[in-house]
């Protein structure tokens, strides 16, 4: 843990309302001590650009060579690495439906991993099934699926105090809402994805508690005019986060643009759902216990199925910008929105919060990243 005291400038400073600058911010040990608008004479690190919190990802399969499903320390080396070039200092590992065993072994890996020093923090796993519904698997194997048991992830939450934050499941299974509850009630954040839902089944979920959607409008009922379903409920429902892969693949501009209008960037929610090819030059990957091909800048199982994404944080910030969205709303999308959703209440530039931040140039690329009040990556 860092233990010095020292000041970071920058032209503009992410803010509660909005950007503002020039600015600068002290950092003592692991903490902001203090946040200040101004130029100060002798700032130890002018990161010019855009100082924000660092971003926080929601769901992430894998990046840089490593399967969260199947991670190794060699592996998760890599990815940590990855994470921090990327602007990411905190995550919730993504587990996707799997044979309990190998959700145990993965579970056990990330609760040795929640406080590795210098790296990027795991803020709870996202355990993406295995209440999914078949007829909108996507590239998770139905085979992993099971009913809603509020016994069944009980026993996890019990056996893992504190590390399971994110469920994914389809509400229109019967069970669901009675698991709703149940995780609802431990301080789970439940989300809505993989499901054949209608508007009212999603909004009886939302009632329940729930409030994400898991990449919206992808695995799920399609929007229409008379059956608006899960894409409908959420862009209804004022209280509910809509969590959206701007890879430029899954959603079209036009989407991302809509979504982040009718929702603010107080209830839109950027994740990457990165599998372990991100960050490769390769041509092929796993999710789980399948292999993936990439194939026009994302990867696909054999029938053409998206799998997953090869997007990192920055590249979906810069894309969100792309498309028209201010970049103080783009960067809220990537770090108090998740924060919050998650309940973590030392994010952003307040005295007292963590010094986990991100420096951006004027492009919105990652030119430093710090953790703990240390320079964990800086661009060269």
């Amino acid at each position: 843990m860092s233990s010095r005291r020292w000041v970071v400038q920058a032209e503009q400073l992410l803010l509660s309302d909005g950007l503002r600058g020039p600015g600068f911010v002290t950092l003592d040990g692991d903490r902001i001590a203090a946040v200040d608008l101004g130029v100060h004479p002798r700032p130890d690190l002018d990161g010019r650009g855009t100082l924000a919190p660092g971003f926080i990802d929601l769901q992430i399969n894998g990046a840089a060579g490593c399967d969260f499903l199947q991670p190794t320390e060699t592996d998760i080396a890599a990815a940590y690495d990855y994470l921090l070039r990327t602007g990411t200092v905190a995550y919730c590992p993504t587990l996707i439906s799997a044979p309990l065993d190998r959700l145990r072994a993965a579970l056990t890996f990330f609760a040795g991993h929640a406080r590795s020093a210098g790296a990027p923090r795991v803020l709870g796993v996202h355990l993406e099934g295995p209440f999914l519904a078949r007829a909108r698997a996507g590239a998770h194997r139905p085979a992993h699926f099971l009913p809603p048991s509020i016994e069944w992830i009980g026993r996890l939450l019990d056996e893992f105090q504190g590390l399971i934050r994110v469920v994914t499941l389809a509400p229109e299974i019967d069970g669901a809402l009675e698991v709703i509850d149940f995780l609802a009630a431990r301080g789970v954040l439940v989300a809505v994805g993989h499901t054949e839902a209608t508007y009212d089944q999603t909004m009886a979920a939302f009632n329940r508690g729930a409030r994400l959607t898991t990449h919206l409008f992808n695995a799920m009922r399609p929007y229409h005019h008379r059956e608006p379903g899960v894409v409908g409920a959420a862009l209804d429902h004022r209280e509910v986060a809509c969590g959206l892969i701007a890879d430029l693949v899954h959603l079209h501009p036009a989407v991302l643009r809509q979504v982040a209008t009718v929702k603010t960037a107080r209830h839109t929610v950027l994740v990457t759902d990165a599998l372990a090819a991100a960050g490769l030059r390769v041509g092929s990957s796993t999710l789980g216990d399948q292999t993936v091909t990439i194939s026009d800048g994302a990867p696909r199982l054999s029938d053409g199925t998206l799998a997953g994404s090869l997007l990192s944080m920055d590249r979906a910030l810069r894309n969100m910008t792309g498309v028209g969205t201010p970049p103080a709303d783009a960067l809220q999308m990537a770090t108090a929105t998740p924060a919050r959703l998650l309940g973590v209440d030392d994010a952003g530039l307040v005295p007292g919060g963590r010094a986990d931040l991100v420096v951006l140039d004027h492009a919105m690329r990652v030119v430093c990243t710090i953790v703990s009040g240390e320079i964990a990556h800086r661009q060269e």
